[in-house]
């Protein structure tokens, strides 16, 4: 018995409560998490996720609201797990370590690619001459890319938490889960700055293009662009200070979800049980509070009402102005009642 107990190791395996066995220390973080903290960030989420679904749901902006809710339910099952990691339940529940550990890691890629979907309507709104890449490809390069470090990230978790599941942990194993995750999460860092560069470049061309008077409005930007993309970039000529409000959201949403993804690498990068792994207040502030952050502003500077060109139009209203066009009408109409009749067409697509 004696030479059982001596050669005893805590681990998730092995260990169910907290005893002098099994002591806080010898897990992952090192202590239990903090309860309150971990209670604020589930209600948190879980208020911003209701006010999403209504919205979202209203404004009918599929392509970036699916992302935020994903991301914004990832982060809910996280800090719930988190709870029972707490006083009030153990820290050797290994159910919970892993989806908190994959839950975290996952949501605020899924935060970004929301975020990103945005891109491609900024420049159609704006003016896509002055793009590097012509509109249709930002979903592709700037999500398509966020896909890839989702896929990079939860390998890499997938195989650390297998690796830890044991009496005694596989290194090796669990080497190439960090390497993984460090990879996945270097890459959504890497991405961002490249997304965001590309931003910056549109920005600047844009801006030059503005002062020489070379930027066009309305319907010349219809017949620019075309097809549907086209008509809603016409019609969605709202209030000049809810756009600017709108992007001034996504821009401190972005370099927030950089932050973590900055904080995140060196985390990972030194190691499970490391003294900067097991800081959980540098973690609420630097992930937690980046999120939130982000996450609200996602929330309540919500497109539906500050950048209504990604509500998707009605499918009668787009079939009515393909009729419209097809029969000549607006050709054959006098002045006045074409302007009524655009004036018209316009509201229903952008409601």
């Amino acid at each position: 018995m004696a030479s059982a107990a001596a050669g005893f190791r805590p681990s998730y395996e092995t260990c169910f409560q907290v005893t002098p066995q099994c002591p806080v220390e010898a897990t992952t973080y090192g202590d239990y998490f903090n309860l309150g903290a971990c209670i604020f960030f589930t209600v948190f989420f879980a208020i911003c996720f209701i006010a999403q679904i209504g919205i979202g749901a209203w404004g009918r902006t599929w392509s970036f609201s699916i992302f935020l809710w994903i991301g914004t339910a990832f982060e809910i099952m996280g800090y719930g797990a988190r709870i029972s990691m707490t006083r009030i339940g153990t820290v050797w529940n290994y159910p919970a370590f892993v989806i908190q550990l994959l839950m975290l890691i996952l949501a605020p890629t899924m935060v970004a690619a929301a975020i990103s979907v945005t891109f491609k309507w900024i420049v159609i709104y704006l003016d896509p001459r002055y793009s590097v890449l012509k509109p249709k490809w930002y979903p592709w390069v700037f999500v398509g890319t966020d896909f890839i470090s989702i896929i990079i990230q939860a390998v890499g978790g997938a195989v650390s938490a297998g690796a830890t599941s044991g009496n005694v942990p596989n290194q090796k194993l669990l080497d190439a889960g960090t390497g993984l995750l460090v990879a996945g999460v270097a890459f959504q860092a890497a991405n961002m700055a490249f997304c965001g560069g590309l931003m910056v470049i549109y920005w600047l061309r844009y801006r030059a293009g503005k002062k020489r008077g070379d930027i066009m409005q309305g319907v010349r930007r219809r017949d620019s662009v075309g097809t549907e993309e086209g008509e809603a970039a016409a019609t969605g000529l709202w209030p000049e200070t809810k756009f600017q409000k709108y992007l001034y959201a996504i821009i401190i949403a972005y370099f927030a979800i950089l932050i973590r993804c900055v904080y995140r690498i060196p985390e990972m990068a030194l190691g499970w049980g490391s003294t900067l792994m097991q800081n959980e207040t540098l973690f609420l502030i630097l992930d937690g509070a980046m999120i939130a952050i982000a996450v609200l502003l996602l929330t309540v500077v919500h497109p539906a009402i500050f950048f209504p060109i990604l509500r998707k139009p009605k499918k009668n209203a787009l079939a009515a102005s393909a009729d419209a066009e097809k029969k000549g009408l607006q050709t054959s109409t006098p002045p006045e009642q074409g302007t009524i009749g655009a004036q018209r067409g316009d509201a229903s697509m952008s409601g």
